[in-house]
Parts: structure tokens; sequence; C-alpha cells
């Protein structure tokens, strides 16, 4: 009897004890929530490199939805502003004036010359505003191109290039602006726009004599392009005439 009445009360213990509510330690609080908030931050930071990769695909899309858009079509040049600064431009270069003609070389694409009217970006010498304002000391000669018919290099200096492939003080006859195009009887091929995409131009005219049925005549087109500043600046100073 007293032995059954000590497993009665031992069972009893047994289910009392694991009855009892098991208070959590501080220590394991702190543990929780920091496993809680390196959850959260995984989370974030999961976000965050959803809306990184968002945000580059949408860059993404709006790049080639503008490169499908119609490009606004470039306003052409007011023609009597243009006339106007290749008035003042052929004056600077009929007095050599070499330090006035730098202010209208463009600042960052320089001034391209050509003795004849097909553009040879190979051959051709290109001169940036500082070497323009050191023409007049300059005794350098260089190599401009090779003559039409010849085949001779054309080596010169500036000034010997200036009077033979860009113009005299007095030439005569006078320049004029060149409306038609078909005045020149010219079989030079004419790659300007190709060249000079973002460029417009101006063409002088010296029609020649009849001494040599006008095939003596020569002309004298000025490249103006815009530059980042707004202004309208001097690229190329082309020169062309009769070849054979």
């Amino acid at each position: 009897m007293k032995k059954k009445l000590w497993v009665i009360v031992l069972v009893l213990v047994i289910i009392s004890t694991s009855c009892q509510v098991v208070t959590p330690t501080p220590d394991s609080e702190a543990e929780l929530l920091k496993q809680q908030n390196q959850m959260l931050s995984d989370q974030l930071l999961e976000a965050q490199h959803q809306i990184s990769d968002l945000e580059s695909q949408v860059e993404t899309l709006n790049a080639q939805i503008a490169a499908l858009q119609p490009q606004p079509t470039p306003q052409p040049e007011n023609p009597e502003f243009v006339a106007s600064l290749a008035a003042e431009v052929l004056h600077v270069l009929r007095v050599k004036d070499y330090s006035a003609l730098a202010t209208y070389v463009h600042p960052l694409l320089g001034v391209r010359f050509s003795p004849y009217g097909f553009v040879d970006t190979t051959t051709d010498l290109l001169f940036t505003r500082g070497d323009v304002i050191n023409f007049a000391s300059n005794d350098t000669v260089y190599t401009w191109g090779t003559e039409a018919g010849s085949g001779f290099s054309i080596d010169r200096t500036v000034v010997d290039y200036w009077d033979r492939y860009v113009t005299p003080e007095d030439p005569s006859p006078a320049w004029e602006v060149l409306s038609d195009p078909t005045q020149k009887a010219s079989n030079t091929i004419d790659n300007f726009a190709e060249v000079f995409p973002e460029a417009v131009y101006l063409e002088y005219y010296q029609p020649g004599t009849e001494t040599y049925g006008h095939l003596d005549w020569n002309s004298l087109r000025l490249g103006f392009q815009r530059s980042s500043d707004g202004g309208l600046y001097l690229v190329a100073i082309i020169h062309d005439e009769w070849t054979p």
C-alpha cells in the first residue's frame, strides 16, 4: 500500500513539474531579436537589389524608346547671318590678319584647309586657333596635299599656300557669292556634307577669264559649325579650281 502511495506521489510531482511555464531569460530574448533584425536586414537588402535592377531596366527601356523616336530636324542657319559672317572671314583672309582669323576658328574642331573641292581628311591639314595665331611667324614648309594633274606634293609655307590656294589681297576678278554651282564646271566630287555633317558653308567664286575660256575659275568655300557655346565658327577653308 505504501509502495502504491509513493508511486502516485511521484507521478503527481512529474506532472506538476512538466506543467510549469518556462520564463525566457534576457539572453534568449536578445538572441531572438538579433535573429529577427538580421532577417529584416536581409530582406531589405534583397529589396534594394530588386529596386536597383528595376531602375536599370527602366533606363534601358527609356533609351530604347528614345532611339525609336524620330529625331528633330536641325533648323537651318539663317542665310543672311552666314553670308555676313563669311564676308567678315573673307576680308580677314584677304588681308592676312591671322590673329583676327583665329577668333573665327572653331575652338574645339579647329579649321581644315583643302587645296581642292574634295576634302581629303588623310592629307588636308588641320590647324587649331593657337596654330593660326602664329601663322605670320611660321616658316614651316607643310605638305598640304597633292597637285591635281602633276601628282607633285604641295609643299609650301603658310604664306606661299595662301596666295595660291586661299586668296591674295586683291584678287582679279573679284570674289562673288556662288549662287549657281554649275558655274564652276567642276569634275571634283563634293563631299563636304560627308566630312562636315553638322556644318554649313558659303562659297565664293571667281569666274575666270575669256582668255582661258573661263577654265581658270577659282572658288573658295568657307564652312561653319556651331560650338557648345552656341557660336558659329569656321571649320573649313576649301579652295577649288578646274582640274584635268
